[in-house]
């Protein structure tokens, strides 16, 4: 499998997008959605409070995401490890990694908060402007080839540099396995940046459609805004023509 180097990012994550103009499309359960799409909900696993054992997506995200599944060679699939989260469950993650860094040593409160921004997005109840995850337009996934899952270099949700997408391009003489795995992580990133989807350069796993993040790194309007809960009714109206409207192919 050949193909071209993952680009550098040219994310300005200093410009600020506009507040997501909310489209009302339902989010669907990602467990039946395509034969090629597994889910391993890995916060549930992991005991987070609130985590579910499904995942979630806004119905375009999900068909894009059937989308990046079919350009993987045969025998290969996506395995979802976390896609629509809620208030509770970030909250958690977030104060988590927060104690981590205190438990590291790290007192002053401004460079916390600015490790934590790096990886952690800060749990919001604002609608407009969500965290990623909170508008079911962001999920985190890897692969899995006939013999299990591919070899990524780092755990998911791994906060060191080897995360960084591009990190195992940077090396000047791999090693074999290290080619292995900057092969799969270009497997991964070409088959969601065709679906539509952008990556946070910051996390190999991380993808998004539809959100702030993804309008500003394509310079569309973000579509997506907050859904507080999978039974927010609210928000999952079957009405998709304002989405469509919005969506910018």
């Amino acid at each position: 499998m050949n193909y071209p180097p993952i680009p550098a990012s040219l994310d300005d994550r200093t410009a600020l997008p506009p507040p997501a103009s909310e489209c009302g499309e339902a989010m669907v359960p990602l467990s039946a959605f395509s034969p090629r799409i597994t889910v391993y909900p890995a916060y549930y696993h992991r005991g987070y409070a609130g985590a579910q054992t499904e995942a979630y997506l806004r119905k375009g995200a999900a068909e894009r995401l059937a989308l990046a599944a079919e350009q993987l060679p045969a025998g290969y699939r996506l395995v979802v490890l976390d896609g629509w989260r809620s208030h509770e469950v970030q909250d958690s993650l977030y104060e988590g990694f927060r104690q981590s860094l205190i438990a590291q040593g790290w007192t002053d409160e401004d460079a916390i908060a600015r490790e934590l921004g790096k990886f952690v997005a800060k749990p919001t109840t604002d609608l407009e402007k969500p965290s990623p995850h909170l508008s079911g337009g962001a999920v985190d996934l890897t692969i899995a080839g006939p013999d299990g899952w591919l070899a990524m270099g780092t755990d998911f949700d791994d906060f060191s540099e080897l995360a960084a997408t591009r990190s195992f391009e940077e090396i000047r003489e791999p090693a074999e396995k290290e080619i292995e795995i900057r092969d799969n992580r270009r497997l991964l990133y070409h088959a969601m940046i065709q679906a539509g989807f952008t990556n946070y350069a910051q996390e190999w796993w991380h993808y998004e459609y539809g959100t702030r993040s993804w309008a500003r790194q394509t310079r569309q309007l973000p579509f997506y805004g907050g859904i507080l809960s999978v039974q927010d009714e609210k928000k999952q109206l079957n009405d998709v023509n304002i989405c469509n409207i919005l969506k910018i192919n």
